[in-house]
């Protein structure tokens, strides 16, 4: 019951949380494996420069963040 509790806890506090892409971490020499993975298409990227965020689009699940190796995004 704990873990239902406390998971339920994490979603609404990245309800209000915002993503954000930090350009000193993100090599931007690469196809950002994020943007494949974001269900929204909330992530764009132009040519290999760093992804930029659609916020209106952006459901906050997290899974671009757990997926870049750079630890470029984050939600805060």
């Amino acid at each position: 019951m704990f873990d239902l509790f406390h998971k339920n806890e994490s979603a609404e506090n990245q309800a209000d949380k915002k993503l954000k892409v930090n350009l000193h971490r993100c090599p931007q020499s690469h196809a950002c494996p994020s943007v494949r993975i974001c269900p929204t298409g909330a992530l764009q990227q132009r040519g290999f420069q760093a992804p930029t965020v659609d916020d209106a689009k952006c459901i906050k699940c997290g899974k671009c963040v757990k997926l870049c190796p750079m630890h470029a995004l984050t939600l805060q």
